[in-house]
């Protein structure tokens, strides 16, 4: 596409001049209208994009002095200030050689831009006159230049090099340029997005190249709406375009429509034509259009700009006219249906309907077989539209079991009539087995859709045991006889709080102590229909705990010339005690800690009976030795020659049941050759020689003394 045409085509895309009359001037100083981003140098071989951009602006109410002129670059780049001399005439004449259009650039007459004048700067007088084509200027321009030395860019390429995309491809990156005048002190802004800069093709990413012809635009008055095009490789000027903005639906037939269009480029005059109808103002802009009579399918339209110099473009809208009604009929679902449903029919098309049923609504509900037929009218006349509609009858479906069950009894429930199943117990088919009484419910998928069906069983007659009972308080383990009331041939099924069971009509159990709940469950026999009956009773039973008798003695063990004792109660859940000393005189006592003397060297049984609160007792038994003074008896030989006289050597002491007893025989050279822990094991001296050997004894009595003895002995066989 040559590089004109390409401009035309986007720019009449575009609305950025829409608001903006060429005879139009700004309130303030001046305007920025469009910005030459990317410039092009690539005709010219060594040229830097930098000495080749452009932009334009517009004057307000008052002319600007060149030298009051200053402009602030989006890079880093310096204002070298602007220049005219015999170098800008060269270039400007050259430019003007190039316009093939009625347009012209004029360099400010002694410096001086006048008032409402259009001006276009160029960054540079090194401008590539062969890259930047102003064959379609249209307008007078003037024309100023920026002093050469700045070869780099000015107002910052687009940040999307890369994939071609629709999108942009890099993040928001904002740049400002500002025109402003010294005298009197005004300015103006453009801050627009790079990322937003278009490639040739409108789009985004792409090469260096492609991207070449980058530009901004800015309405005014007003904040500057800025917009992104890209006009390839020419210089910014604004072509004669026409474009049609209205977006028009389809209208009735003989109805009227609201068109617009806009025009850009030095535009003189602008008008509409085509069509069978009228316009109520043929050369404006804006217009209303009315169909004539035989316009009843599609209306073309053609709206045109003239520009300064008799060129002509024009465009084209094209909108449907809406003739007789074209009624349709829709149904909010299937046209045949089950019996006791219902279908929405709704008529489309027209502007009023009479239906074959009298009524006049757009839709109607039916609810039997037929066609219904509906009549739509515009104003253009009438159309017709049926629809047929068939009602089926609805099949039937059952759900049928037992009347009523016993608990966790099988139950078998059956349902018909449906193509599938889904249960509350969550099963698929047809036939299910339950367990107990209670409501189940299924839901059968038919033709017509689903239907829930629900089913009662009842609890059935169930037994109803009561029971009796022999000795249900008393003291642990207590064993109480429960008896069931007769109820026939029946299973009779006992359970006690204490984890055991028992079966029969009759049962004793010993219960340990505490509260324990009975329960009894009685269940058929011999095809008895009833249900097993269950009663429970609530800590029938109350097993009182028994104390725990225990004591303690202080001394632990006595002799005879110290006997008397403390005896120390540690009985627990008691709170009556009795002590039986056995002595011969079987002495007792009612003390909680009693303290007793006996007269006799032996071993007595020391008996202690607790009593709690209920009268359960305890009994526990300890043994008490009273021993004579300490003694010990050791022979000084023996003879264990196997002949029954001598042959075993023991050490002998009045302290029978000594807490601790040692017994050590060494040899001649102090090597134990036997140990003994008890007065009743003694040495054999099997392995041994005859001779002299060494024993050392230790003997802990029962009042916690110890005592030590050494000694010799002979063995002689």
């Amino acid at each position: 596409m040559p590089n004109c045409l390409r401009f035309l085509v986007v720019l009449a895309c575009t609305s950025w001049w829409t608001s903006v009359s060429s005879g139009q001037i700004p309130t303030k100083c001046l305007e920025i209208e469009s910005v030459l981003v990317d410039a092009c140098n690539e005709a010219c071989s060594g040229a830097n994009e930098g000495e080749n951009e452009m932009f334009r602006f517009i004057v307000g109410p008052s002319p600007i002095q060149l030298g009051t002129l200053i402009a602030q670059w989006t890079t880093q780049n310096a204002f070298l200030g602007w220049v005219q001399d015999a170098t800008t005439a060269n270039i400007t004449a050259q430019l003007n050689a190039t316009i093939t259009n009625c347009g012209y650039l004029i360099e400010p007459p002694d410096g001086e831009i006048p008032a409402g004048k259009r001006v276009l700067g160029i960054t540079s007088t090194n401008v590539c006159i062969a890259g930047n084509s102003f064959a379609q200027l249209a307008d007078t321009l003037y024309v100023i230049y920026q002093e050469p030395g700045n070869t780099f860019g000015h107002f910052k390429n687009t940040s999307s090099i890369g994939p071609l995309s629709n999108t942009p491809t890099s993040g928001p990156s904002y740049r400002t340029f500002i025109l402003r005048i010294t005298t009197p002190s005004c300015a103006d802004t453009a801050t627009y997005n790079i990322s937003q800069l278009v490639n040739t093709y409108g789009t985004y990413g792409g090469s260096y190249p492609e991207n070449d012809g980058s530009t901004i635009l800015l309405s005014w008055p007003g904040a500057p709406q800025i917009s992104y095009a890209n006009f390839g490789c020419q210089a910014p000027i604004i072509p004669l375009a026409a474009t049609v903005i209205s977006q028009i639906d389809p209208v009735p037939c003989g109805s009227s429509v609201q068109l617009e269009g806009v025009t850009t480029g030095n535009v003189v005059a602008s008008y509409w034509s085509g069509g069978y109808g009228t316009f109520d103002d043929p050369s404006g802009n804006s217009t209303t259009y009315t169909l004539g009579a035989n316009e009843t399918i599609e209306v073309v339209l053609q709206f045109c700009a003239v520009s300064a110099c008799g060129d002509t473009v024009c465009t084209w809208s094209q909108f449907e006219v809406l003739g007789l009604p074209t009624v349709s009929i829709s149904a909010n679902g299937p046209t045949t249906f089950c019996q006791g449903n219902t279908l929405t029919l709704n008529a489309s098309g027209g502007t009023s309907y009479i239906w074959s049923t009298g009524e006049q609504t757009p839709a109607i509900t039916v609810d039997d077989s037929g066609t219904y037929t509906v009549t739509a009218t515009n104003s253009c006349g009438q159309a017709n539209a049926s629809i047929d509609v068939e009602v089926t009858p609805s099949p039937t479906v059952t759900v049928d079991g037992p009347d009523s069950a016993c608990a966790e009894e099988p139950i078998q429930l059956f349902a018909t009539g449906g193509t599938s199943y889904s249960w509350s117990t969550g099963d698929v088919t047809d036939t299910i087995t339950a367990v107990g009484p209670g409501q189940y419910s299924v839901t059968a998928i038919t033709t017509c859709g689903p239907v829930i069906l629900t089913i009662e069983v009842h609890a059935g007659e169930a037994f109803q045991p009561t029971f009796s009972s022999v000795g249900t308080d008393g003291c642990a383990p207590l064993c109480t006889l429960l008896e069931a009331d007769d109820l026939g041939l029946v299973s009779y099924n006992w359970a006690f709080g204490d984890g055991a069971s028992a079966m029969g009509p009759s049962v004793t159990h010993c219960f340990p102590a505490g509260d324990h709940d009975v329960s009894l469950t009685v269940s058929s026999l011999n095809g008895d229909p009833r249900c097993p009956g269950s009663i429970s009773e609530i800590a029938f039973v109350h097993s009182w705990p028994l104390p725990v008798a225990r004591f303690s003695m202080d001394p632990p063990g006595v002799t005879i010339d110290a006997p008397t004792i403390r005896f120390i109660n540690e009985s627990s859940g008691s709170v009556a005690w009795q002590w039986h000393f056995g002595d011969p005189g079987d002495s007792t006592s009612f003390f909680r800690d009693p303290v007793f003397s006996y007269d006799a060297v032996d071993c007595y049984n020391v008996l202690l009976v607790a009593e709690n609160s209920v009268g359960c007792t305890d009994t526990t038994v300890s043994q008490l030795c009273v021993e004579d003074e300490y003694g010990l008896w050791v022979p000084n030989a023996f003879t264990p020659n196997n002949d029954g006289i001598n042959d075993i050597f023991f050490a002998t002491s009045t302290v029978r049941d000594p807490v601790i007893f040692e017994l050590n025989i060494f040899d001649r050279w102090g090597a134990v050759i036997f140990t003994s822990s008890s007065l009743e094991a003694g040495w054999d001296g099997s392995g041994t020689m005859d001779g002299v050997y060494a024993w050392k004894t230790r003997i802990k009595d029962t009042s916690g003394k110890m005592h030590e003895e050494i000694g010799h002995l002979v063995l002689l066989r």
